[in-house]
């Protein structure tokens, strides 16, 4: 027989949720979270046995009529006598089981995944063993015993509503006792030992409990501490170097602390504690003793301890040789950015640029590029997929040969040049003087690609703020990153704000922006683009606000619409906002209308409003047509 699982405890728990992709904090976090709006019991909880108190026959009830029906109908009409049990049992809590009906809908993808897992696992632990038919068969070649064995599922059991854990068939041919077989292939195959795979996640909590490291509501926070702290990283988990240099320097001087014995006894102490056969003081007393005796430890060898860390820290940072100078090339972290630059520095300045944390962490790997001789890096990131970058300068020379491509000067033989004196971008060769680029290339007049190089990076500048743009506006989507809303807008000459502004909305619909992203996104163009405009005519930023926010929008507002209107609108003095359409109709090169003084246009107001049936509405209309007196009524 194929025997039904146990219901989950927590260590249990994590481990068949990291068979669904997920970290054990993770899925800790989602089961609590469950928890919490009544769908699972208590996750944290070394039970495997139902206690008598939970009625298992509400439970199947409240899953009936859902998306479980069919499967809970089956367990139902083909029920174990008992519920599976496993070998731990506890008052504290029951094990992990369903509480509450859920539909996928309204849990979203990965609390879904957790509630049905807890669910299907609830109903494997209430269904039938799967049943299996079982051959071995033996065979002599020249006296050599051979055997091969076949397995049929006869009875699928709990497997039915359980499909996590697969259930491979291994179908024999039909042979008969004494049968002759032919010989078709030989095949010697030389083996070697392989080491211990390393630990996953889920692995490393089953050893923390067999070890007695931790408890069911600690062992996965250990764990998180471990990451977070980059003592470890992947999955499996790998030690970094920093890690090895901290256990390696407590195994040194403070043993005691990395004895899995001694935490271990710590753990039984406390049971004791509860069992009430140690006193709490005894307990307490004898382990400050014993951490006092570390720590004194600790603080004679402090500045032996720093110096081993530091020294194996700086290697899990480095990545190889300066291809300049030599030095070592380290990875450095510096806010949300993160290069590789060299230790020569500053008298060395190569650097190698990585994406911003924001994509992961930049981490050193085993592997080694042949051609540089540099290690390969990875960008490591909570919840997702390490980025493996590889060698980080055959990355760095292949995503800058399509815009060094973008200066019109550059050939193939002109870039070979630059990669052999270790000039990769173009902000390098916007950087540097004439002379030196010259020498280096062996050109005569170096000015004019320097320009070139100059204007690139104007470009791509534009290219990156129009991609800043777009992202506060236009809400990214599956198949429609920002990055490729751009790139599309880019192929069809749409490169910077200002001409997203004069772009027709076919060419954002081609991008992949609908109708109504389209017109905001337009709009928003143009009036950032007006707001330029207006300040690089010279409006002082307090009065722009002012014209903002009384609906004067760009340029072309200053040079026709009447000055005691925008006065009116804004509030701004007539005679000042005289001085403001003045700069901008002389940056356009447009006529000044005639200067029209408070007093004249506070004389003028009150001539307009003696006129009988004339108010302030009326007032404001008149000056929206340029009638600001009797004398321009006439």
């Amino acid at each position: 027989n194929d025997r039904a699982p146990t219901p989950f405890d927590t260590t249990t728990f994590i481990v068949a949720a990291s068979r669904l992709g997920l970290s054990a904090a993770n899925a800790m976090r989602i089961a609590e979270d469950l928890y919490m709006n009544g769908y699972i019991s208590y996750p944290r909880t070394d039970n495997t046995v139902y206690p008598k108190s939970l009625s298992l026959d509400a439970i199947l009830n409240t899953l009936r009529g859902g998306v479980f029906d069919a499967d809970v109908a089956w367990v139902q009409k083909n029920r174990r006598p008992v519920p599976t049990r496993g070998k731990k049992e506890s008052t504290d809590h029951p094990p992990i089981h369903p509480t509450g009906a859920a539909t996928r809908e309204a849990l979203g993808q990965d609390r879904w995944k957790v509630y049905e897992l807890v669910v299907r696992r609830f109903l494997a632990t209430l269904s039938p063993d799967a049943t299996w038919a079982t051959i071995r068969c033996t065979f002599d070649a020249s006296g050599e015993p051979y055997a091969a064995t076949g397995s049929r599922l006869l009875s699928a059991g709990w497997r039915k509503v359980y499909p996590y854990s697969e259930a491979k068939e291994k179908i024999l041919p039909a042979f008969t006792t004494g049968e002759h077989l032919p010989i078709r292939d030989v095949n010697l195959e030389e083996k070697q030992t392989q080491p211990p795979p390393r630990y996953s996640q889920s692995r490393l909590i089953q050893v923390m409990e067999e070890l007695g490291l931790g408890t069911k509501s600690t062992r996965h926070e250990v764990i998180g501490k471990l990451i977070s702290r980059r003592y470890v990283e992947g999955n499996p988990l790998r030690p970094t170097l920093v890690g090895r240099a901290v256990t390696d320097a407590l195994d040194n001087h403070a043993s005691t602390i990395t004895d899995p014995e001694m935490t271990r006894t710590l753990e039984e102490h406390m049971q004791l504690i509860k069992q009430r056969e140690r006193s709490r003081e005894d307990v307490v007393t004898e382990s400050r003793e014993m951490l006092h005796r570390v720590f004194d430890n600790l603080e004679a060898h402090e500045e032996e301890i720093g110096e081993e860390i530091m020294e194996q820290t700086a290697e899990e940072h480095t990545v190889g040789p300066c291809p300049v100078c030599g030095h070592d090339l380290r990875i450095r972290h510096i806010g949300v950015s993160q290069f590789i630059g060299c230790t020569g520095y500053p008298e060395c300045r190569f650097n190698i640029s990585l994406p911003g944390s924001v994509w992961g962490r930049a981490i050193r790997l085993d592997e080694t590029c042949e051609k540089h001789r540099l290690s390969h890096v990875s960008l490591i990131r909570k919840g997702a997929r390490p980025w493996v970058i590889g060698c980080p300068l055959c990355s760095h020379i292949a995503s800058n040969v399509e815009v060094l491509r973008m200066m019109p000067s550059m050939t193939d033989d002109l870039m070979q040049r630059l990669h052999a004196h270790h000039i990769y971008t173009v902000s390098e060769i916007a950087s540097m003087q004439p002379a030196e680029l010259e020498e280096i290339l062996g050109i005569r007049e170096a000015a004019p690609l320097i320009g070139e190089a100059a204007d690139v990076l104007e470009v791509l500048r534009r290219r990156s703020e129009l991609k800043k743009f777009i992202r506060k506006i236009i809400p990214p989507r599956r198949g429609r990153s920002h990055a490729k809303i751009t790139r599309s807008l880019v192929e069809q000459g749409i490169g910077d704000i200002r001409t997203l502004s004069q772009a027709a909305p076919a060419a954002l619909k081609k991008a992949g922006i609908g109708d109504a992203g389209a017109t905001e996104l337009l709009d928003a163009a143009r009036a950032l683009c007006n707001e330029r405009a207006l300040r690089e005519a010279g409006i002082p930023a307090v009065s722009l606000k002012k014209y903002l926010a009384g609906g004067v929008a760009g340029p072309d507002d200053f040079c026709h619409l009447p000055i005691p209107y925008l006065s009116i609108k804004t509030g701004i003095n007539p005679e000042t906002v005289h001085k403001h359409v003045d700069l901008v109709c002389s940056h356009l090169g447009r006529p000044t209308p005639e200067k029209i003084t408070k007093t004249a246009l506070e004389r003028g107001r009150k001539e307009l409003l003696a006129i009988p049936g004339v108010g302030e509405a009326t007032v404001r209309k008149l000056y929206l047509a340029g009638i600001y007196d009797a004398a321009t009524l006439r």
